[in-house]
């Protein structure tokens, strides 16, 4: 038997590599080795941040990181909440707050009973559309109350307003009054 095994060892050992090949072949599908490049589709969105800057009746005023849509009484949970004094009826904690926008949360002894945010360029003439108070509103030529409450509306509905011509948007507001407020106004 010996002799018969190394006169037939070359076909033996054919015949066993075909038995595995065989065997291999008649596997489940999932057992085979097969490439399939990996393609990932899938969007990342990045997180968008913004620095805000709190200011007055807070535990911790300073600037914060936040991610961009952040509500105003969000941030003030994360300066610690209010002082004692903070008038809680003068402010919108649920304003959206946008890049480098400045907030003074007042005090129940200031003479303004307003949300108060320190408005840029306020010193010389130029109102900031985005963050204008009422009282700022109406002061703009051919701009009225009820026409400064529409401009907070629109604001409010559709955020800031991207480029100074796109306050014609607003209800009451025309290519003249637009012409007439220009010079006096940014975003």
């Amino acid at each position: 038997m010996i002799d018969l095994i190394k006169k037939y060892y070359l076909v033996i050992a054919a015949l066993l590599v075909v038995v595995i090949f065989v065997f291999i072949s008649l596997s489940p599908e999932e057992s085979k080795l097969v490439f399939e490049p990996i393609t990932n589709n899938e969007i990342v969105e990045v997180t968008k941040y913004i620095y805000v800057d709190i200011k007055g009746e807070v535990m911790n005023p300073g600037v914060y990181k936040v991610e961009d849509l952040t509500r105003l009484f969000q941030v003030i949970n994360l300066a610690g909440g209010t002082t004692i004094d903070a008038d809680l009826l003068a402010f919108n904690m649920s304003l959206k707050l946008r890049d480098e926008q400045v907030v003074y949360i007042p005090s129940i002894y200031d003479d303004y009973p307003l949300i108060t945010e320190i408005i840029e360029n306020s010193q010389n003439g130029i109102v900031n559309i985005n963050t204008a108070s009422l009282e700022l509103l109406d002061t703009l030529p051919g701009i009225g109350p009820t026409t400064a409450q529409n401009i907070i509306d629109y604001r409010q509905e559709n955020g800031d307003f991207l480029n100074i011509d796109d306050i014609l948007f607003v209800v009451g507001i025309g290519e003249a009054t637009l012409n007439e407020i220009r010079e006096f106004i940014t975003i």
